[in-house]
C-alpha cells in the first residue's frame, strides 16, 4: 500500500495514505529514507504476521484506577490538585470494576487546557512496547478543531523522565527521543467529534510544516478504514511500537481498535542511536483552544512488552524470590474485566 506524504495544514502536519494525494509534499529532513509503509491490508491477510504482532509479553504496568494508590505508578499526575484529574465511581462510569480515571480539559477562554499522566518504564528501556487502554469520550465531547487526547509511547535516551516533553514543533535528532500518540482529527470540523483515530508522531524523519516547524505527523489508516469513536461508549485501543535497528529503517507502528488491527506501518527509522529505547507511557486530554469543558475517562490501562488484547490480564502473585518475573499478558478473544 503506497503512502502519500502531505505538508501540514496550519498547526498539524499530515501523513496518511490516500488523502489528497498529488499535493506538493513538505520538505523532508536531510538524508531522509523512504516514508513509512502502510501495510495493514497485507498484514491482515497474513496469519503468521498477525501472530507475530500478537505474541504475548511481560507485564510492566496495570492501572485499574480502583483506588488512589493507582496514581503511585505514575511519576507525573497533572491536575490532581484542582480536580482536572481524579478517580470517579458510580453506575456506568467504569469499564471494569467500580471506578475509572477522569481527565477534564476545562474551558479556558479559548486558550490551551488539559492534563496528563506519565509513567516511567525503567531506565534500561525496551525495544518493543504495547499500551492498551479503554477510553470513553463524554457524550458532549467536542474539541472544536485541535486536541491531543489518548495514549502515548515515547522513546528516549538516558534517564531524564521528562526528555522530549515541551518539544512541540521540533524534529527529534534521532539520538534523543521519539514519540507517538493515539489522537483524533476532525479535519477542521468536517469529521464528527471527536474525529478519526490516527497516530500523531514525532521522529527523526518526520515531514516539515509549511511554516518551518515540525509538528506531529499523522500516521493513519486507509481512508476507508477511518474510525470515529462513539462518544459516551467505551473503546479499546492498543498501540504497539517497535524500534528500528540502528542504521536500518525497520521500525514498526501498529494500532488495534476493539481487538481488530486498525493500522500497521513498517519502514520507520525511529532512532539513530541504540541509547534511544522505549521508556515512557502516558494518557492525556488536551484541547488547544478550550471554549468549553471536555472530559474523557480512561480505565484498565496496561503496558506490556507484547500483545495485550481486549481481555483481562493475569498478574503474577508476589513472591519473596529475587528477580521475580512480572505477570504474563494474554489475549483472550472477548472483553473481560481486569482482576481485582
Amino acid at each position: 500500500m503506497a503512502t502519500c506524504v502531505l505538508p501540514a495544514v496550519s498547526a498539524i502536519s499530515l501523513l496518511w495514505s490516500g488523502l489528497l494525494c498529488g499535493q506538493q509534499p513538505a520538505a523532508a529532513p536531510p538524508n531522509a529514507q523512504a516514508p513509512p509503509r502502510l501495510v495493514t491490508t497485507a498484514t491482515r491477510a497474513a496469519p503468521a504476521e498477525l501472530a507475530r504482532l500478537r505474541r504475548p509479553g511481560r507485564l510492566l504496568l496495570v492501572a485499574d484506577f480502583e483506588a488512589p494508590s493507582a496514581f503511585e505508578r505514575w511519576f507525573e499526575v497533572q491536575g490532581r490538585a484542582d480536580g482536572r484529574t481524579r478517580l470517579v465511581d458510580g453506575a456506568g462510569l467504569a469499564h471494569g470494576g467500580r471506578s475509572a480515571l477522569q481527565i477534564t480539559a476545562p474551558a479556558n477562554a479559548g486558550k490551551a487546557s488539559g492534563a496528563a499522566l506519565s509513567a516511567w518504564l525503567g531506565d534500561e528501556g525496551h525495544d518493543a512496547l504495547h499500551l492498551r487502554y479503554w477510553i470513553r469520550y463524554a457524550a458532549d465531547y467536542d474539541q472544536g478543531n485541535l486536541n491531543h487526547t489518548g495514549g502515548s509511547l515515547t522513546g528516549v535516551a538516558g534517564t531524564d523522565k521528562w526528555r522530549g516533553m515541551g518539544g512541540a514543533g521540533l524534529r527529534p535528532a534521532g539520538d534523543d527521543h521519539f514519540s507517538t500518540l493515539v489522537d483524533s482529527w476532525r479535519d477542521w470540523q468536517r469529521v464528527a467529534a471527536p474525529g478519526f483515530l490516527h497516530c500523531y508522531t514525532y521522529w527523526m524523519e518526520m515531514q516539515q510544516d509549511r511554516d518551518g516547524h515540525y509538528w506531529g505527523n499523522m500516521l493513519g489508516p486507509e481512508p476507508e478504514r477511518r474510525f470515529v469513536p462513539q462518544r459516551g461508549e467505551w473503546t479499546c485501543v492498543e498501540l504497539r511500537v517497535a524500534v528500528n535497528q540502528v542504521g536500518k529503517a525497520d521500525g514498526e507502528l501498529a494500532m488495534w481498535i476493539d481487538g481488530e488491527l486498525h493500522l500497521h506501518y513498517q519502514g520507520l527509522r525511529w532512532r539513530s542511536s541504540e541509547a534511544v529505547r522505549l521508556k515512557r507511557a502516558g494518557v492525556l486530554c488536551y484541547v488547544h483552544a478550550a471554549e468549553r469543558d471536555n472530559t474523557v475517562w480512561f480505565d484498565d490501562v496496561v503496558v506490556s512488552t507484547g500483545y495485550i488484547g481486549t481481555g483481562g490480564v493475569e498478574v503474577a502473585k508476589p513472591t519473596p524470590a529475587a528477580g521475580q518475573e512480572p505477570g504474563k499478558v494474554g489475549a483472550p478473544p472477548s472483553p473481560l474485566p481486569l482482576p481485582r
